[in-house]
C-alpha cells in the first residue's frame, strides 16, 4: 500500500470506503510496472473475510496543474458520483490511465460473481474541482469587494444631469449592487435576484455586466453595447466578453432598472420594444381612439404617464386574439374594454404600462388570457404578479370557455390539464358573445 500516493489511499478512505470496509492492495509480482492497479475492498470480521468490490487505479498520477478533464467527462459527472463507461473505448482507457477516473467492480455477497462496474471521480478529478471551487470563492469574493468599490464610487444618482426616469433607473441598479455586494459569497448561488436557472459564474458575468453598464451610463450621455465589455476589460476581445448572453443580460437589466436599456443611454442596439394593444388611452403627449391595433414603445411608456377609462383589462399573450377582439364591430366600445398582448413572456416595459393603466384609471376588472402550454402559465403569472397588489378582480379563461377568480384555482387547474393536454388560445377563441359573457360572470 506504501507504494500508492498517500493522498490518493485518504481520497479512497474518505469518500469510496464504507462502513465497516477495508483497503486491501492485491500485490501482483508485475502489478506496479503496468499502467493500472487493482485494490481491492474487502470486509473481514474473526470468522469471515470477503472482497467486496476491487478498484482498478492508474500507477501513474500526472500532477500538471494546467492540464484539465476532457468536457465530456465534466458534463457526464456533472450531477453523478458514479457513471457507466464502455471498457473497449479508447478514451475510457485513457481516462483511467491518466487518473481522471478509478474503475470500480463491485461484488455479490459470495465475493466472486460481479453484481456491477461503474466508475467513479479519481482522485486528479477530485483535486481538479477543488481548485476550481476554491478559484471560483475567491473570484466571488474578488467580485463582491468590486461590487462594494463600484457601489461608493457611484454615489448619488440625483446628482448626475439626466432625465428623471434614468435617474430612477441607475438609482434602482446601484442599490441592488450595494445589496449583492454585502451578501456573502454563499449566498450568490440563492439570491432571488436572478433567474433560478442561472449558474453562479453565469451571475458573476451579469453582475459584471452590470458594474460595466452602470459605470458608462454615469459617465456618458450615450453609449455602444461592444463599448460596455470593452471599457471594463481594456483588453484584446473586452467588447465582445458579454455577447453570448447579449439578450439574457439586457433583459434582466430592464428587470432589475424597471425601465429599457435605451433609455440608459445604450442606444446602439436599434431595438425597439413594442406593445401591442386596441381600447382607448391617454397619455402626456399622445391619446389612442377606439379602432385599430396600436402599439407603444417601450421608450414611450418610460417618458409617458398613461390613463384608462376602461373598466375591463384584457391582459393576452397572442396578437391573433388582440387583432381578432379589436376586428370584433363595436365590441370594446360596447364593453367598456382595452386590450393588451404581451405578445410571449413579458417585458419590463409592458409591466411598468399596466401599472400605469391600473393605477391611473379605474378598471373593475383584469381578464388574464394566455395559451394552454408551460410557457402560456407562465406567463400568465407574469401578468397577475404585474398588478396583484391593486385592489381589482382578476378572472382566468380556462380551455373549455370557464372563468376562474382565483390564481391558486388556476394554477392547479393548469398543472393537472398540462399532464395530458396542450393548446393555444387560438383553438378557443370563441366570440363576441363569450366575451360579454366572461366580462358579466
Amino acid at each position: 500500500m506504501d507504494k500508492l500516493d498517500p493522498l490518493l489511499i485518504s481520497y479512497i478512505e474518505k469518500f469510496i470506503l464504507k462502513s465497516s470496509e477495508q483497503l486491501e492492495m492485491n500485490t501482483g509480482s508485475n502489478q506496479l510496472e503496468l499502467p493500472f492497479i487493482d485494490v481491492n475492498i474487502i470486509k473481514r470480521t474473526e470468522r469471515t473475510y470477503r472482497v467486496v468490490e476491487v478498484l482498478t487505479l492508474s500507477t501513474s498520477q500526472p500532477d500538471s496543474s494546467d492540464e484539465h478533464p476532457d468536457e465530456e467527462l465534466i458534463k457526464l459527472f456533472s450531477s453523478k458520483r458514479k457513471i457507466t463507461l464502455d471498457d473497449r473505448e479508447p478514451k475510457t482507457m485513457r481516462w483511467l490511465e491518466l487518473g481522471w477516473v478509478i474503475r470500480e467492480v463491485r461484488f455479490k455477497k459470495d465475493g466472486k460473481t460481479m453484481d456491477s462496474m461503474q466508475y467513479r471521480r479519481g482522485y486528479r478529478f477530485y483535486k481538479y474541482e477543488s481548485e476550481k471551487a476554491l478559484q471560483r470563492k475567491y473570484a466571488v469574493e474578488e467580485l463582491l469587494q468590486t461590487l462594494r468599490e463600484s457601489a461608493a464610487t457611484f454615489g448619488d444618482s440625483s446628482e448626475i444631469p439626466y432625465a428623471t426616469h434614468r435617474k430612477r433607473g441607475l438609482h434602482a441598479l446601484t442599490c441592488l449592487i450595494s445589496e449583492i455586494a454585502g451578501q456573502m459569497h454563499s449566498e450568490l448561488g440563492t439570491s432571488s435576484h436572478f433567474p433560478a436557472k442561472w449558474s453562479v459564474s453565469k451571475r458573476m458575468n451579469f453582475l459584471h455586466f452590470i458594474v460595466a453598464f452602470v459605470r458608462l451610463a454615469f459617465s456618458k450621455a450615450n453609449f455602444d453595447w461592444k463599448e460596455i465589455g470593452a471599457n471594463y476589460y481594456r483588453e484584446i476581445g473586452g467588447s465582445k466578453a458579454f455577447d453570448s448572453y447579449k439578450e439574457e443580460f439586457l433583459a434582466q437589466l430592464e428587470e432589475w432598472a424597471q425601465c429599457p436599456a435605451d433609455s440608459l443611454g445604450m442606444t446602439s442596439l436599434g431595438k425597439i420594444t413594442p406593445l401591442y394593444f386596441s381600447g382607448k388611452i391617454t397619455g402626456q403627449f399622445s391619446a389612442y381612439r377606439f379602432g385599430p391595433v396600436h402599439a407603444l414603445t417601450d421608450l414611450a411608456i418610460v417618458e409617458e404617464e398613461y390613463t384608462t377609462e376602461a373598466t375591463t383589462i384584457w391582459l393576452v399573450e397572442n396578437r391573433a386574439i388582440l387583432t381578432r377582439m379589436a376586428a370584433e364591430q363595436g365590441f370594446l366600445q360596447e364593453t367598456n374594454s382595452i386590450v393588451l398582448c404581451a405578445d410571449g413572456h413579458l417585458r419590463s416595459s409592458h409591466r411598468l404600462c399596466i401599472r400605469q393603466l391600473v393605477k391611473n384609471g379605474t378598471p373593475e376588472q383584469i381578464i388574464i388570457w394566455s395559451d394552454y402550454d408551460p410557457d402560456g402559465l407562465i406567463i400568465a403569472k407574469e401578468l397577475y404578479l404585474a398588478v396583484d397588489h391593486h385592489r381589482v378582480a382578476f378572472k382566468w379563461i380556462t380551455h373549455d370557455f370557464k372563468v376562474m377568480t382565483s390564481w391558486e384555482d388556476y394554477e392547479e387547474y393548469m398543472k393537472a390539464f398540462l399532464k395530458q393536454h396542450r393548446a393555444e388560445q387560438e383553438q378557443v377563441l370563441g366570440g363576441a358573445e363569450d366575451w360579454k359573457k366572461w366580462i358579466a360572470l
